[in-house]
């Protein structure tokens, strides 16, 4: 029996054009037919709570802005549309959620669970991981 394959993104920046890049290469993976696990660790995972979004508090180089006043579905939207049309599984890291004092229902609710790094690596064994 063969197994469907898996991608493993890891996002740590916080800018926007690397969220992005990160989203849409899991969320067409995920389309495509990968299962797909996001890992949302560090300084990324300030970009996915809900206060942030709201207020567009988006941290940019040179596409960023552009990406915002073309209204092209950003990271949040692309990570969306992987869960709902493809197999895809996003992750808050436990540390640092901890760190920085944050509950999960501060984060979109898109987020399935925190879990550790630990768990993260069960989760993803035998996957290709890419770190953004």
């Amino acid at each position: 029996m063969e197994q469907t394959p898996k991608l493993a993104v890891v996002l740590l920046s916080s800018d926007l054009e690397k969220l992005h890049a990160g989203a849409l290469m899991g969320s067409v993976a995920a389309m495509s037919g990968m299962t797909v696990y996001v890992f949302v660790s560090m300084d990324a995972l300030e970009q996915f709570r809900k206060d942030v979004i709201a207020d567009k508090r988006f941290k940019t180089g040179t596409v960023g802005p552009m990406l915002i006043e073309k209204e092209v579905p950003l990271y949040y939207d692309l990570i969306h549309q992987g869960i709902e049309l493809g197999n895809l599984h996003l992750y808050a890291c436990a540390l640092a959620m901890d760190v920085m004092g944050w509950k999960k229902d501060e984060l979109i609710d898109d987020v399935e669970e925190v879990i550790g790094v630990n768990q993260f690596f069960g989760l993803a064994e035998g996957a290709q991981i890419m770190t953004i």
